[in-house]
């Protein structure tokens, strides 16, 4: 017979060891690059948004990459920003269920989003090739070249979080800190790296 979960439920973190003195400078750190994903992101879907001509299927990925990356940010750097600031270490159930769910439908879509992306410029370069000219080539490389940029970001990070966990003589908190690399990073450098050439 399968006993029903008594409510609440409630998880304890590990989180982040963080020396006495440390803990207002890693918030205001965390602050930052929250405030900066959403500024960043917001002004470029604001943009999309309000710009008529750039109602294109390109613009529309970046409109998605920027959501997603809006709503990874808010799964991990309020909570994080709570741990910094209160040493609070405890997470409701139902809001862990949340922020798993959303970390890893953002993991998931980022890379759909991105080789989307790719492939869109890849045809668009491809069509316009046949008239053979240099300058176009060019322009869509610049273009491809920004979005390899992010996509190797991703990459770096994941390869940082499988390296970091094969060493057991690394510290905890640069394992920790390398497992969500991934997601405060890219959402705040994004917008600077998504030139389209156009």
């Amino acid at each position: 017979m399968i006993t029903p979960l008594k409510q609440p439920i409630v998880f304890e973190l590990e989180g982040f060891h963080v020396p006495p003195g440390y803990s207002s400078f890693l918030f205001f750190l965390a602050l930052l690059n929250y405030m900066l994903t959403l500024l960043g992101n917001g002004v470029v879907a604001c943009i999309i948004v309000i710009d008529k001509n750039l109602h294109r299927p390109m613009f529309v990925l970046i409109c998605h990459l920027v959501a997603c990356d809006l709503i990874g940010a808010t799964a991990v750097l309020p909570r994080l920003m709570v741990h910094f600031l209160t040493g609070q270490k405890k997470i409701a159930y139902l809001t862990a269920i949340a922020q798993g769910f959303c970390v890893h439908m953002y993991g998931v879509a980022v890379q759909t989003i991105l080789g989307a992306m790719a492939y869109d410029r890849i045809l668009h370069a491809s069509v316009k090739q046949g008239r053979g000219d240099s300058v176009i080539r060019s322009k869509a490389f610049q273009t491809c070249a920004s979005h390899l940029v992010v996509y190797v970001l991703y990459e770096i990070a994941a390869m940082i979080i499988i390296v970091t966990f094969r060493f057991p003589s690394v510290s905890q908190n640069i394992k920790k800190f390398s497992s969500i690399l991934f997601i405060i990073i890219p959402p705040a450098i994004n917008p600077y790296y998504l030139r389209t050439g156009q």
